[in-house]
């Protein structure tokens, strides 16, 4: 396929509720992120934007955000019929969390699709800080991302071993160390640089390289290998370690920049959130976040439910007017 040039795709997996009520993905993206992205977007370089979601939450996102954003080129697609595997395959009992694995699959199976050369992953807590096109993607030719700052253990060690054990069988221990040269020798696979979590980009030949040498290597359809080789939280591959470690063994991993601007940062995690980073967050909203030059995309987290959606609402009007 002859991908097309100077434009992205945005792809974001999404249900309306998935955990109470109030916590409403398509209120949240309708009151914060698609304002921001109207505000800050340079919408000619969005060439699609992929909302995959359940069947039944179809209509009313697609009713809402064409009347809302008619200018966005919205593609909605459910997710059953993008990842067919889900009606067979008893998901829900191998994880509490069968939400988060089948977006993590979506995001995958997506890129059989995508017309463009790269494409964004995210979800409905991102929000836009500063205008945004198609050439902030690139840092000095490098593709932007967010990534661990802290080198040492990296944020969930299983996650990088199951993706290691489906990239390149025999891996016995990952060992992080920003001094060390990337390698794998003895059962163990040396890295310096680890990517992070959403919002990240991905090369889409990549992505489906990565999916024919999952096939080729185990012999069998790649959303079945996944499916078949997750035990949910903590125990799981995820989509940026499976990428990642992916990009480790073609020693692509120079295609991507560790250095500011970040595609996101200082984000406002449930686990910082447990520390009181909030107060930080939008004590400092003007300074850390809307004007902070090392970064593009920032996150609320949104099963932080005690953070209530019009707070971040009125944080954010002033830049939106």
């Amino acid at each position: 396929m002859e991908r097309i040039k100077d434009k992205f795709s945005f792809v974001m997996p999404m249900v309306i509720n998935h955990r109470t009520t109030e916590d409403n993905d398509l209120e949240r993206i309708v009151k914060i992120q698609l304002p921001t992205f109207r505000k800050f977007l340079k919408l000619n370089d969005l060439h699609k934007f992929y909302i995959i979601t359940r069947k039944q939450d179809i209509d009313i996102i697609k009713n809402t955000l064409i009347k809302e954003f008619p200018e966005f080129p919205f593609v909605f697609i459910d997710e059953l019929e993008l990842v067919p595997e889900l009606k067979t395959f008893p998901l829900h009992q191998v994880t509490v969390h069968p939400g988060w694995i089948i977006q993590q699959l979506v995001k995958f199976e997506i890129a059989k699709q995508i017309e463009t050369e790269y494409y964004f992953s995210f979800e409905t807590d991102m929000f836009l800080t500063k205008s945004f096109s198609y050439k902030d993607i690139f840092n000095d030719g490098k593709i932007i991302c967010s990534h661990l700052t802290e080198m040492g253990k990296p944020t969930c060690e299983p996650w990088y071993m199951y993706a290691a054990a489906l990239i390149a069988p025999g891996i016995e221990e990952f060992v992080v160390d920003k001094d060390c040269d990337n390698k794998i020798e003895d059962g163990t696979l040396y890295i310096n640089k680890i990517m992070a979590v959403s919002p990240q980009i991905f090369i889409t030949e990549e992505m489906l390289n990565l999916i024919k040498h999952l096939e080729e290597t185990h012999n069998m359809n790649y959303l079945s290998l996944l499916l078949r080789t997750t035990n949910g939280h903590p125990n799981t591959w995820t989509e940026y370690t499976l990428y990642w470690i992916w990009l480790f063994v073609q020693n692509k991993m120079d295609l991507y920049s560790f250095e500011a601007p970040f595609i996101s940062s200082g984000e406002l995690w449930t686990s910082n959130y447990k520390q009181g980073f909030d107060k930080k967050y939008f004590g400092e909203f003007d300074s850390h976040v809307m004007k902070n030059k090392k970064h593009y995309f920032n996150v609320v987290q949104s099963n932080i439910l005690d953070i209530k959606l019009d707070y971040v609402v009125n944080k954010l009007k002033p830049y939106l007017e």
